[in-house]
């Protein structure tokens, strides 16, 4: 699996309507075979419950279980949702203990799914849905991206007021004109932050001269991407090269004065793997939950839900994002971005190279 970057003009993507029509999870009925198949084997293993891991926010889970508990209602879905690195943090530790917790785990850091898939980390199953995913389908069946999302630039439009004058490229932001006024989410705390760093590197667009003039330009880092809406909202920075646009998105639903855009050097789209763990306690349940998954039925309501585009070909766009196939992408190898050691160097001579250490 890849990651895809996609080329987009300087212009805003939120140029939309936010008040897209709420998708009911308990009005829609999940049809195909597989599902009752599945369903049925579970209710005759015993499998009472299904264990989810989720980065998912809150609207999506609640959605997810309503689609769930109408579908299934002999089989518990218990989600456990944390931010992604607590979530691999949690079944990092579980491995090391000797216990499986979760059944099926989503998160927001492709490259650890790499991982995961190399070291046998996950249950290889192919879902029904195999050949309407694409690219966001592992070959083997390992994982599953349910989702995808943009890393684009964002800024404050209380600091900036005319959007002609915002950078248009990575080299616009070592202008002098925004020295102390650029934020950006630390790589070494915020999951997607390294995924674009290492991303940019692989894809040429950014190097080390880039980020050593970039550190002369004051700028202000934070833990995550909630932190920089926050300081971009306030107006306290103008600029990011980088962010989620979830948080964009959510953001500007409640009124505040921030929007993202995309860049002349492309703006990374990142994914959410979904995967059954070896060992899984309830593994017919689980094969059950990544059914839904992946279903046009389950992507088109958490990504409703989440602000994100789904991967089934067959999900309805969701109402207000722009289409992704219009973003001419080109891919990035996931195989080198999880690359610990080298993961880890960069994080080390990044910090170093922002007089962070």
């Amino acid at each position: 699996m890849k990651i895809a970057v996609f080329a987009a003009a300087l212009s805003s993507v939120l140029a939309f309507a936010m008040t897209a029509p709420v998708v009911h999870a308990q009005d829609v009925k999940l049809h195909e075979p597989i599902f009752d198949q599945l369903y049925k084997q579970a209710k005759a293993a015993n499998e009472t419950e299904v264990v989810y891991y989720t980065a998912a926010r809150t609207e999506e889970a609640e959605r997810l279980n309503e689609l769930w508990s109408e579908n299934f209602p002999d089989i518990q879905l218990t989600i456990v949702g944390k931010k992604a690195p607590e979530l691999i943090t949690q079944v990092e530790a579980e491995k090391a203990a000797g216990v499986v917790h979760a059944d099926v785990v989503t998160m927001t850091q492709p490259y650890v799914a790499v991982q995961w898939k190399r070291n046998g980390r996950y249950q290889p199953y192919k879902v029904s849905s195999f050949d309407r995913l694409g690219d966001y389908a592992d070959k083997d069946g390992a994982y599953y991206s349910s989702g995808v999302y943009l890393l684009p630039a964002a800024y404050s439009s209380r600091a900036i007021a005319d959007k002609n004058d915002l950078p248009k490229s990575f080299a616009d932001f070592l202008d002098p004109k925004w020295k102390g006024k650029i934020v950006l989410a630390d790589p070494a705390t915020a999951g997607n932050n390294r995924t674009f760093f290492l991303a940019m590197f692989q894809a040429g667009k950014i190097d080390w001269p880039y980020l050593e003039k970039l550190a002369k330009q004051d700028v202000l880092f934070v833990r995550g991407n909630a932190e920089v809406v926050r300081a971009l909202a306030s107006g306290e920075r103008a600029v990011t090269p980088t962010i989620s646009s979830f948080n964009v998105i959510v953001s500007k639903e409640k009124g505040q004065t921030v929007d993202f855009y995309g860049l002349k050097d492309g703006t990374l789209v990142t994914e959410q793997p979904s995967g059954i763990l070896s060992g899984a306690p309830h593994p017919t349940a689980a094969k059950l939950l990544l059914e839904v998954l992946t279903s046009a039925e389950g992507q088109a309501i958490q990504a409703d839900a989440g602000k994100y585009w789904p991967t089934n070909s067959d999900s309805k766009s969701i109402a207000g994002l722009p289409q992704l196939a219009s973003f001419n992408p080109f891919n990035v190898d996931l195989d080198e971005l999880s690359d610990d050691k080298g993961a880890d160097d960069f994080i080390k001579r990044f910090a170093k190279t922002f007089g962070r250490e």
